[in-house]
């Protein structure tokens, strides 16, 4: 699969300049897998927002001209590659609000892909999901020195880099959710890039790209 310089050549803006809830109930949330997930009932589809409607903050620093291009890509895929900075981490957190009924429990599905380049040595970086303000899963890559990323809380996986054995490999994963009221409910990816150090590795932060989440009722 293409590396990203290759990916945003055409925009003119390459990746890097080396190869590289409030609820008054407890909701109840399911393991994720990492194998394909089963066909979940259309009876009630849960409509989710483009990613143009999803709101977007940052905080923290990241290293000029790391950050790519054009978002998502063709394949609607939402990648966070920039670099966090050598002063601070680098968070990024884009938020949707769907439709839920209280009693029904949810299918919710999503595809990941992430990216170890180089240089190394490497820092790591992790991915988020929340409902409600919930963590119901996680994924995370090992920066080169060793020092990972997870950010531990529910479900927490270690995504594919070249690292253990593949660079850009679809994982697709599968969380279930019994929304404990009826209304608007705010989902949300996080992406924590890693401050560049010596202890974390000085030179690029592992990058992780994500669809837009389907849900549907059990």
């Amino acid at each position: 699969m293409p590396n990203l310089d290759d990916r945003h050549a055409s925009s003119g803006i390459s990746r890097r300049t080396l190869v590289k809830g409030t609820a008054w109930a407890i909701p109840v949330i399911a393991v994720a897998t990492a194998a394909p997930s089963s066909t979940a009932s259309t009876a009630c589809a849960v409509p989710v927002p483009a990613w143009s409607a999803w709101s977007q903050s940052t905080t923290g620093s990241f290293t000029s001209g790391t950050c790519g291009g054009t978002q998502p890509g063709a394949d609607g895929i939402f990648w966070q590659w920039c670099d966090a900075s050598t002063t601070s981490n680098y968070v990024l957190r884009k938020c949707a609000t769907v439709s839920m009924t209280a009693g029904n429990t949810y299918s919710i599905t999503f595809t990941t892909q992430a990216n170890r380049s180089n240089p190394l040595p490497d820092s790591p970086a992790n991915l988020v999901f929340t409902i409600g303000g919930s963590q119901v899963w996680a994924g995370y890559t090992v920066g080169s020195t060793g020092k990972s990323g997870t950010p531990g809380g529910t479900n927490a996986n270690r995504l594919t880099t070249a690292a253990n054995g593949s660079n850009y490999t679809n994982q697709t994963w599968t969380v279930t959710y019994t929304a404990p009221t009826t209304g608007s409910v705010t989902i949300c990816y996080t992406w924590t890039a890693f401050q560049r150090s010596a202890t974390n590795g000085s030179a690029s932060t592992d990058d992780i790209g994500t669809s837009l989440p389907t849900i549907s009722c059990l």
